[in-house]
C-alpha cells in the first residue's frame, strides 16, 4: 500500500518522462520477497514464512498491480500513456511468477522428500547467486 504511493510521489515531484515513471510504478506496484525468500535460506530464517508472504503477495498483485498501475499512472500521466500500456505482458508476467510458486510448491509435495528439499534448496541457491552475478555483469556492462 505504501511503496507504491512513494513510487507514485517519486514520479510527481521529479517530474520523470513517461517511461522512466511508468517503470518507476511498475516496480514499485510489483510483489516483493523473492530475494527475502534467497536470504532467509542462506541465514536459516524463517523460510516456510517469508515463501508464504511472497506467495500471497503474488497472487494477490493479480488484481492489485493493475490497479495500482492505473490508479498511479492515470494520476501522473495522460490516458494515452495508460492506454498504451502492455497489460497482457503484465499480466504474463504474473502468471509466470505464480506458475513458478505453485510448480515449486507441488514438487515439494509431490517428492515428499528431504533430500530432495535439501537438493532443491542448494540449487536454489546457485541461481540465486548466479542471478546476482549476472545482474552485476550486465549493469557494469551497460
Amino acid at each position: 500500500i505504501v511503496l507504491p504511493f512513494v513510487g507514485f510521489l517519486i514520479v510527481k515531484i521529479l517530474k520523470f518522462p513517461a517511461p522512466v515513471g511508468i517503470t518507476l510504478l511498475v516496480v514499485t506496484s510489483s510483489p516483493g520477497g523473492s530475494y527475502s525468500n534467497w536470504w532467509c535460506s542462506m541465514f536459516n530464517a524463517d523460510l516456510a514464512l517469508s515463501v508464504t508472504m511472497t506467495g500471497l503477495s503474488t497472487i494477490i498483485s493479480i488484481f492489485m498491480l493493475p490497479l495500482n498501475l492505473v490508479i498511479y499512472a492515470s494520476g501522473s500521466y495522460s490516458n494515452e500513456v495508460v492506454q498504451s500500456l502492455d497489460w497482457f505482458a503484465l499480466l504474463l508476467s504474473l502468471v509466470v511468477v505464480i506458475g513458478g510458486i505453485a510448480a515449486g510448491i507441488g514438487c515439494s509435495a509431490w517428492q515428499n522428500s528431504t533430500r530432495f528439499n535439501l537438493l532443491a534448496n542448494k540449487a536454489g541457491n546457485l541461481a540465486g547467486i548466479a542471478l546476482v552475478v549476472y545482474s552485476a555483469l550486465i549493469s557494469s556492462t551497460s
